[in-house]
C-alpha cells in the first residue's frame, strides 16, 4: 500500500517531526511504500519563538521525503496538492496540533479529495489549544471537516473532537512510546557523575519551555520540596520558547541558583538519554495538558513522573497496536 504523509519531516525538527518520522518508518517496515511530503518552512521566522527551526544532526531518516509545502504561502498549496495526487497514495496522515497549519490543511485536501480517491487520517495532537488562537474553532473545522478518519491521542481530545465532530470516524488512542533513544549508555549513578550531580535527588524537567508547562509553577515549589529534601536538585533542560529571563529571575529570587542547574537548549537525540537516567523522578506541571511525548520517554526510561492536570494512562501502546487503527475500518 502507499501511505503519504503531510507534515514537518527532516531537516525541520521537533516532537510532531520525531513522531510522523517513528510512524513512517514503523509502516515502511510493514512494507508499505511511503512518502513524506514536508515543509520547506514551517513557520515564518518573527512567529516562531525558538531559536532554531532545523535538525543540524545530519541524521536523514530512511524515508523519502519531499519538500513542498510551506504553509504560510497559498502559492505552494496546489503544487502540493498535484505532487500528492501524482503520487496518488491510498492513505494520506496529517498531524494536527495548532491552527496555524488549519487553512492550507484544509485547501489541500478539499482540492485532493475533488481528484483522487485518496483516504485522509488526521492524527490529532490538541482541538482545544494551549494558546488562544482566533477563530480556532471555525479553522478547527475547516481542516477536520472532510477527513475520513480522526485519531486522537488522548481521552480528554477524543472527548472534545466528539463534541465537535459528532458524525465522524473517531478512534480514541494513547501517544505511543518513544523507543528511539539510547537506553544502555548511562545508569544513574554515571549519568549524574557526567552531569555533576552525584549524591543528588534529581528532580527533572525537560523538553520545549512554553507558559503551559508550567515551569513557573515547580520554581516556585521548590523551596518548600527543599525543606522535606535537603539534597534535591531542579535539573530543567530545553528550549525556552520566548524570554527565559523570567526564569532566570525568578530562580535568583527564590534563591534556589545553586540548587538549580539550568541548561536551555535543544536536545538531540543523542543526548535524551543522560538527562533521563541522571533523574530521580520527571516533573510535568502542566497548567494544561491533554498527552505529552516527554512522559511516553520517562515511562521508556523507567522514571517516576509527578504530574499536575495531565490526561495520560501510565500503560505502555506500542507503534504496531497504533498503526492497527490506520488500517481499522
Amino acid at each position: 500500500m502507499k501511505i503519504a504523509f503531510l507534515g514537518p519531516a527532516y531537516p525541520l525538527r521537533g516532537g510532531i517531526v520525531q513522531f510522523i518520522t517513528i510512524l513512517a518508518e514503523k509502516l515502511k517496515t510493514a512494507d508499505h511504500k511511503i512518502k513524506i511530503f514536508s515543509f520547506k518552512k514551517q513557520y515564518p521566522k518573527f512567529l516562531f519563538p525558538g531559536k532554531d527551526q532545523f535538525d543540524h544532526s545530519g541524521k536523514k531518516p530512511e524515508i523519502e521525503i519531499e519538500q513542498v509545502l510551506i504553509p504560510y504561502n497559498p502559492l505552494t498549496w496546489f503544487p502540493t496538492v498535484f505532487k500528492i495526487k501524482k503520487w496518488n497514495p491510498e492513505i494520506l496522515i496529517l498531524k494536527y496540533w495548532i491552527p496555524f497549519f488549519a487553512p492550507a490543511f484544509g485547501v489541500i485536501i478539499r482540492f485532493l479529495k475533488l481528484t483522487s480517491s485518496t483516504k485522509v487520517i488526521y492524527i490529532i495532537d490538541n482541538i482545544d489549544f494551549h494558546e488562544k488562537w482566533i477563530f480556532a474553532k471555525t479553522l478547527t473545522k475547516f481542516a477536520l471537516g472532510k477527513a475520513d478518519k480522526l485519531i486522537t491521542l488522548s481521552d480528554s481530545v477524543f472527548e472534545d473532537t466528539r463534541k465537535m465532530f459528532p458524525n465522524k470516524k473517531i478512534i480514541r488512542s494513547y501517544h505511543p512510546l518513544y523507543l528511539i533513544f539510547d537506553r544502555q549508555r548511562f545508569n544513574k549513578k554515571t549519568a549524574k557523575k557526567e552531569l555533576g550531580l552525584t549524591g543528588k535527588k534529581v528532580i527533572l524537567f525537560f523538553g520545549y519551555i512554553k507558559p503551559y508547562k508550567g515551569l513557573d509553577l515547580l520554581l516556585k515549589a521548590f523551596p518548600e520540596i527543599l525543606k522535606n529534601i535537603p539534597d534535591a536538585h531542579l535539573l530543567i533542560v530545553g528550549e525556552v520558547y520566548g524570554n527565559d529571563e523570567k526564569y532566570l529571575h525568578l530562580i535568583s529570587e527564590l534563591k534556589i541558583t545553586d540548587k538549580v542547574t539550568f541548561i536551555r537548549k535543544f536536545v538531540a537525540d543523542d543526548e535524551v538519554e543522560i538527562y533521563f537516567k541522571s533523574a530521580d523522578v520527571l516533573a510535568l506541571p502542566y497548567k494544561q495538558a491533554t498527552q505529552s511525548g516527554v512522559a511516553q520517554i520517562g515511562y521508556t526510561m523507567d522514571k517516576n513522573i509527578l504530574r499536575k492536570n495531565i490526561a495520560i494512562e501510565n500503560q505502555k501502546y506500542s507503534w504496531e497496536n497504533f498503526i492497527k487503527l490506520i488500517f481499522n475500518e
